[in-house]
């Protein structure tokens, strides 16, 4: 009786799917997925409309050539109003902030920055006050524009503004079973007026409830990686959320506020990802039917 499989032909599987992975791993690591969003609002001023922000999260002082260079290319490319950053450009494991620095000084080449902080960033600020405030001198430095539970106009050239604001990271006040009080209480203090539009930068898409409870119309948010490990496009856990966490990519929507979730460029807990590559968001905002 002939075997069904002799042993040359089982190391040959062996070698393709070991081949496979590799293969698979390094692109879902090191190849940047960039997503377009368009962005819906009535009360976005008609001389807004196709006003491009690029979205960028969870750098994590990623030191990758590669990466990097993907990421400048798209932004030199697709020539962004403005650039957002929402928290966690350093990592508190192994806070390299000159990476993350020579990193956001391309980015200030391109376009005006806005940045908050996150999480990772309220870790360092815990661990070293002196390296944090160095980090967000090199900022302030570079032109960035740090929102620290701070509200800017953003005005165009026909006279017309919408409002950009930013949120500190809820851990600089409390740890996570105060994340949605203490949201709350610094939406609060932003003092929005809801009749025009209002972008907040704010590191936690969790708090989806408290935004929509301040009318906010759009919320620009990281933290959660994607889940950074997904099977069949659902991940499985994500930072401060439940088993198959519901925000973790893209555009959610709840009354008149839509929130856009980047997946993030670096790492968290493990320097791996799987099924969940590195995410470049550009969040392009729209009049509705303004083109017809």
């Amino acid at each position: 009786m002939k075997k069904l499989f002799n042993k040359k032909a089982i190391l040959t599987v062996i070698s393709v799917v070991l081949i496979i992975s590799i293969i698979s791993l390094f692109y879902g690591n090191f190849s940047v997925d960039v997503q377009e969003i368009h962005v819906f609002s009535e009360k976005l001023p008609e001389s807004f409309h196709n006003y491009l922000i690029a979205h960028i999260s969870d750098y994590h002082n990623r030191t990758s050539a590669i990466v990097d260079k993907q990421i400048i290319d798209s932004l030199n490319e697709e020539k962004p109003d403005i650039i957002v950053i929402t928290g966690d450009l350093i990592d508190s494991d192994h806070p390299e902030v000159d990476v993350s620095l020579q990193f956001t000084e391309k980015l200030c080449e391109i376009a005006p920055v806005y940045y908050v902080t996150g999480n990772h960033e309220s870790n360092v600020n815990n661990d070293d006050v002196e390296l944090f405030n160095r980090f967000i001198e090199g900022l302030t430095e570079l032109g960035v524009n740090v929102l620290r539970n701070d509200k800017m106009t953003i005005q165009n050239s026909a006279g017309d503004s919408i409002n950009i604001c930013g949120i500190e990271d809820p851990y600089f006040y409390g740890r996570y079973d105060q994340v949605f009080q203490r949201t709350e209480i610094l939406c609060n203090g932003l003092d929005l007026d809801e009749s025009e539009f209002n972008v907040l930068l704010a590191h936690h898409p969790e708090t989806l409830s408290v935004y929509y409870k301040f009318n906010i119309d759009l919320v620009l948010s990281g933290h959660a990686h994607g889940g950074q490990v997904t099977f069949f496009g659902r991940a499985i856990m994500a930072p401060d959320q439940v088993t198959f966490p519901p925000y973790t990519s893209g555009l959610y929507k709840m009354g008149d506020t839509q929130l856009v979730l980047s997946r993030g460029i670096g790492y968290s807990l493990f320097p791996i990802r799987v099924f969940c590559r590195p995410h470049l968001v550009y969040a392009e905002l729209k009049v509705p039917d303004y083109d017809k």
